[in-house]
């Protein structure tokens, strides 16, 4: 848990406030300024081992469509997905780890007892607006989701003139690899992936835990089939993993 001493409201402060640049005598808005909610996760899951459900969502095809392009198009490309994606997450208490280009990695904790299915519902309905989306935005964007579940680390790194928390533990790698995956390199308009580790538990327990998630990430709002890839993926640097494909209905 995080405390209310010196280095740590300086680091929250420099995470979601604002921040007075003293050689040339301004002040820079941070990218989180006023995000109450990043800093109430701080202070309620900061330096602690947490359960949670890990996603990360990007285009296909961004890498090809920005070559040869301005800054200015890249931008005014982005934009609409980024800030629409960003909305369906953080109103349905999400939190934004981070966003690199076209790519957003969000974190969404499980803050009740375990089996509870209150996160889980939020990760139904994240998953409904993120197919709306796909459709409301039409061919212009095409992307992909990765999925996982399980215990991550939310740890705090504190340079000299620098702060920030991060994200770590086996659901962060599978998700991200999973969303790499050659099965999701052509959403129509988005797909999707959720995958769960063997390495600690049987291939059964994993199944009948995912059937069950499945029913409500991919159920709940009707908006995704799911199948269940019989043989587990071997993902690099983390083994066997059994996953889902998650197709979207027109």
């Amino acid at each position: 848990m995080i405390v209310s001493d010196s280095d740590t409201l300086t680091y929250l402060l420099h995470r979601v406030g604002e921040k007075q640049l003293t050689s040339k005598r301004r002040i820079i808005r941070k990218a989180l300024e006023g995000n109450v909610d990043s800093a109430n996760f701080l202070q309620t899951f900061g330096n602690s081992n947490i359960t949670a459900y890990v996603g990360f969502i990007d285009l296909a095809g961004f890498s090809t469509f920005v070559q040869g392009q301005s800054p200015e198009n890249i931008g005014a490309y982005l934009q609409p997905f980024l800030e629409k994606t960003i909305n369906i997450l953080s109103n349905r208490s999400a939190l934004i780890d981070k966003m690199i280009g076209d790519e957003i990695m969000f974190v969404l904790p499980e803050t009740e007892e375990e089996n509870n299915p209150h996160e889980i519902l939020l990760l139904g309905q994240i998953m409904g607006g993120l197919h709306d989306l796909a459709f409301e935005l039409k061919s212009n964007y095409k992307y992909r989701i990765g999925l996982s579940y399980g215990k991550v680390n939310v740890f705090h790194l504190k340079g000299e003139k620098y702060s920030e928390w991060s994200i770590v533990g086996e659901p962060v790698h599978v998700a991200k690899r999973l969303n790499g995956l050659k099965e999701l390199k052509f959403p129509n308009p988005v797909c999707g992936a959720f995958g769960l580790s063997l390495s600690k538990q049987s291939f059964e327990t994993v199944t009948v835990q995912m059937q069950h998630k499945l029913e409500i990430i991919a159920g709940f709002a009707s908006r995704f089939t799911h199948n269940i890839i019989p043989d587990p993926k071997d993902l690099k640097g983390i083994g066997k993993v059994l996953w889902a494909y998650l197709r979207s209905r027109e």
